[in-house]
C-alpha cells in the first residue's frame, strides 16, 4: 500500500509541476525574444544618432558614402556655412534619418515566435543646433505584442518600450567661423562699439585697482 501511495503522489505532483514549468519556460523564452528585439532597436537608434551627428558636422559625408569619392562641385558637396545658426539643413537631415530608422525597425523579423516584431514605431528627432553646444537626439517608442493572452482575457499582452539616444555634434572649424562672424558683426555695429567702450572702462578701472593694491 505504501509503494502504491508513493507512486500516486508522484503522478499528482507531475500533473501540476510539469505544466507550470512549461509555462514558466515558455514565458522566459518570450521575454528573451522581446529583449532581443529591444536590443536590435536600441542598436539601430545609436547608429542613427551617430550617423545624423556626423552628417550635421560634415554635410559632405553623405555624398562621400554614396559615391566613395570627394565631390568637386559645391552643389554636390553640400557646403552649408553657418549651419549651426540656420538650422534648416539639420532639420532636413533629421527627417531623412527618422524615415530611414523607422523603415529599418519595421523591417525587423522575429527570432523564434512569429509576430513578436516591433509595431507602432514612432521616431522623433529634433536636432539641438547651437553655436556653442549642439547635439543630435533620437527618440523612439514601439511595442512588441506577445503571441498569447492571459486566461479569461481578450486583451493582448504588450511590451511597450521607449529609447532615447543623444549624440554630441562637434565641429571646431564651424565654431571658429561662427565666432568670427559674430565678432565682425559686433565690430561693425553700434552695439559692438558700446561693448568695446564699456570693456575699455572696466579695464581702466581694473588697472587703477591693481596700481592701488601694489
Amino acid at each position: 500500500m505504501k509503494e502504491n501511495q508513493k507512486g500516486a503522489v508522484t503522478i499528482v505532483e507531475a500533473t501540476f509541476v510539469f505544466p507550470i514549468m512549461f509555462c514558466v519556460i515558455f514565458m522566459l523564452l518570450m521575454a528573451c525574444e522581446a529583449y532581443f528585439q529591444y536590443a536590435r532597436v536600441e542598436r539601430a537608434c545609436i547608429q542613427a544618432a551617430v550617423q545624423g551627428a556626423a552628417r550635421c558636422e560634415n554635410p559632405m559625408l553623405q555624398a562621400v558614402q554614396e559615391t566613395g569619392e570627394v565631390p568637386t562641385s559645391p552643389s554636390a558637396a553640400k557646403v552649408r556655412p553657418y549651419r549651426y545658426i540656420f538650422t534648416s539643413e539639420a532639420g532636413a537631415i533629421a527627417d531623412e534619418i527618422a524615415d530611414e530608422l523607422e523603415e529599418t525597425i519595421e523591417g525587423f523579423h522575429s527570432m523564434a515566435f512569429r509576430g513578436m516584431t516591433p509595431s507602432n514605431v514612432k521616431v522623433n528627432i529634433e536636432p539641438k543646433m547651437n553655436v556653442l553646444v549642439s547635439s543630435f537626439p533620437v527618440e523612439c517608442s514601439f511595442e512588441i505584442k506577445l503571441p498569447i493572452r492571459m486566461i479569461f482575457s481578450n486583451e493582448d499582452m504588450v511590451f511597450r518600450y521607449s529609447i532615447s539616444v543623444r549624440q554630441p555634434v562637434g565641429d571646431p572649424a564651424e565654431f571658429v567661423r561662427n565666432v568670427s562672424t559674430v565678432q565682425d558683426y559686433l565690430d561693425r555695429s553700434a552695439v559692438g562699439a558700446k561693448i568695446q567702450e564699456y570693456t575699455s572702462k572696466i579695464q581702466q578701472a581694473l588697472d587703477k585697482l591693481a596700481q592701488f593694491i601694489n
